[in-house]
Formats: C-alpha cells, sequence, structure tokens
C-alpha cells in the first residue's frame, strides 16, 4: 500500500542565498551575523531603504530516501513493487508511475500495488509542499512591503527552464516585533488539494521578498516549508 510521511525544511541563515547587489555593509545590505544566543542570521548593519529577495529550496531532500524492509536471516533489503522508478521518474526525467504493470481492467498485482478493475487509480504521488513560512524580526519601523512565494522548476536537457508558480508571492506581516530575537514567524498554507511534484530533476524554491523602510533594521533568521511524501 502507499507509505506517506512529513517532513520540515527550516533553512537558518546558513542555508539562505541573497544575490550579491544585496551583500554588504553598507545601508540596507544584509550579511551573516549571530545574535547574543549564538543563533546566526541575515541582518543588516546599518538600517536603510532596500528590497532583498531571500532564496532556499528543497535540496535537502529533493526526493526522499528510502528505508526497504527485509525479514531476520533475508540479508540486504531490496526494493519491492517500482519505487525506484516511483521515486525518481522514468529515464527520461518524467514521473514515475506506481502502478506501471498494471493494465486497465486488470486485477493482478504488481509487487505489493493491488491493481484496480476501474484501471489507474489517481492517488498522488511524490512530494507536496504544504506551507511555507519565513521567521524574521523588524525594529525600529515597520517594512513598506513583505511577500513570500513558491515556484516550481523542472530541468530537461537543452530545453528552457521548465518555471510555474505553485504560491504567488502573498503579503506578510509587516509590524515591528517586540525585540530583535522575538520575531515573526509567518506560515502560508499551500491551496488543498496538495500538488504532489513527482518528475525528477525538479526543484521547489521559496522566495521571500522584503522591502525595508530607510529606518527600519530587520533580521531574517530562517526560511522553509512543511512537507508530505507518498511512495508505493
Amino acid at each position: 500500500m502507499p507509505r506517506t510521511f512529513g517532513g520540515l525544511y527550516l533553512y537558518n541563515a546558513a542555508g539562505l542565498v541573497v544575490p550579491t547587489a544585496n551583500v554588504g555593509v553598507t545601508a540596507g545590505l544584509y550579511s551573516i551575523l549571530i545574535d547574543a544566543s549564538g543563533i546566526p542570521y541575515w541582518g543588516q548593519t546599518v538600517a536603510g531603504a532596500a528590497t532583498t529577495v531571500f532564496l532556499p529550496d528543497n535540496s535537502n531532500l529533493t526526493r526522499p530516501y528510502i528505508t526497504y524492509p527485509a525479514d531476520p536471516g533475508q540479508g540486504n533489503a531490496v526494493p519491492v513493487a517500482n519505487e525506484f522508478k516511483d521515486m525518481f521518474g522514468t529515464a527520461a526525467g518524467g514521473p514515475g508511475n506506481p502502478f506501471s504493470g498494471i493494465a486497465a481492467g486488470s486485477t493482478a498485482t504488481a509487487g505489493t500495488i493491488q491493481g484496480s478493475q476501474f484501471g489507474t487509480p489517481p492517488v498522488p504521488w511524490g512530494m507536496a509542499a504544504v506551507d511555507v513560512f519565513a521567521i524574521y524580526s523588524v525594529q525600529t519601523a515597520a517594512l513598506t512591503a513583505a511577500t513570500i512565494g513558491l515556484q516550481r522548476v523542472i530541468w530537461s536537457e537543452n530545453v528552457a527552464e521548465g518555471v510555474s508558480t505553485v504560491l504567488a508571492p502573498t503579503a506578510l506581516s509587516l509590524t515591528t516585533t517586540t525585540s530583535a530575537t522575538t520575531p515573526h514567524v509567518q506560515k502560508v498554507s499551500l491551496a488543498q488539494p496538495l500538488a504532489f511534484e513527482n518528475v525528477d530533476y525538479s526543484q521547489l524554491i521559496i522566495t521571500l521578498s522584503i522591502n525595508a523602510a530607510a529606518t527600519s533594521v530587520v533580521r531574517v533568521y530562517g526560511i522553509g516549508m512543511h512537507v508530505v511524501c507518498m511512495y508505493t
């Protein structure tokens, strides 16, 4: 039967990418700093009006790792059904099919997957983002704008990058926080039903855009997303 598990990607400052033009120690630019508790963050050393983009993606676990079961004395465990193809797609980079080998109208089994007399069951497959979130603090003056969004990219041999929007840029809180170390934790849930990513060479990229006022002092502690994975 299908197996499902969830997970969390949380990228702190060391795992976030900031465009070169936004990095530095002059007004409005950011650099990696460490607070009094030893927590890293991207922060402005000098306040200043600026629009800055912070970028993490799902590169830590683009496809889940699998532990295959084995009975005592069986030796090394082996994949069942079509698990590798289910997880990593076809040789051409397309989506895997957890019900491949099961003909429409058949009640036969393939590995551990029970065929359907009504054809291929429409089950979700792969990895889906449940929500995206950002952890940041604002001092002195409120932000003039802040958004978070999620894009999907599919890479193919000698083909233009295939980009689509999973979550359009969505507004986050602009208000100042109680202190620099009591940040906003702003989460935006994705629409249901979830869109499961089942194509190989694919990537999900979160974009946090912060537009600071002239006297805003900003710290970005982390960005991430909750995900759920389904496979055979």
